[in-house]
């Protein structure tokens, strides 16, 4: 457990819960690198982690099951077409958050509805709610870090023709290539990396083997 601080509050962050619903974070993030800020703080590409609501004055922490990449914005400025939660604003407000004077200074919507894979509605909060991110920077180089590094291959495939010149084996070589793309059977392929090592695969029957030159 850690404690974050945030003006003159100090806020537990619990361990993230296990299990199929709190999935790991990605790119190998960790609950170290995140800080609290209130929610009107959020900038654009922050991982929301974590909101602390108030509960009779003790804030516990409320993991978020799939954290999400923050897209925050005023309530009128919205691009959701219907969630539950504007819903539940526009009845407040009778569909004009206007008449509620407070309503549009009060509250931060921190993502559309499409932010999440399951049918998430908005992410509204108090805009004074503490909430634990991680910064859009962090992120961003997690994620770089993360990418597997591209290296350069040679590919080459190998097959005997019958012609009678270079020439004419090349263009049988060209025809043969042409129908991979329909129903051919696919060829064996050989890739070499920088080092020299050598795997052959079979696209037919995903098998390979390896070796070195």
């Amino acid at each position: 457990m850690r404690t974050l601080t945030l003006g003159p509050e100090s806020l537990a962050l619990a361990d993230r819960p296990t299990g199929t619903d709190y999935p790991l974070l990605p790119y190998g993030l960790s609950l170290d690198q995140a800080v609290a800020v209130y929610a009107h703080e959020v900038k654009a590409g922050d991982l929301l982690l974590v909101a602390f609501p108030d509960e009779s004055g003790i804030r516990r922490a409320e993991h978020v099951p799939t954290p999400y990449r923050a897209d925050p914005h005023a309530l009128r400025d919205c691009p959701c077409e219907g969630c539950e939660e504007c819903d539940d604003v526009d009845d407040w407000t009778l569909a004009d958050h206007s008449r509620v004077a407070d309503a549009g200074w009060r509250f931060v919507c921190l993502a559309p509805s499409e932010h999440g894979e399951d049918g998430e509605p908005c992410a509204i909060e108090l805009r004074n709610q503490p909430v634990a991110v991680i910064p859009a920077d962090v992120v961003a180089a997690a994620e770089l870090a993360a990418k597997p590094s591209e290296r350069r291959y040679r590919v080459m495939w190998s097959v005997d023709f019958e012609a009678s010149s270079p020439q004419g084996a090349a263009q049988l070589a060209y025809e043969q290539l042409k129908t991979y793309a329909t129903d051919a059977w696919p060829p064996e392929l050989e890739i070499t990396d920088e080092g020299g090592h050598l795997t052959v695969i079979d696209l037919y029957t995903t098998e390979q083997t390896e070796g070195d030159r």
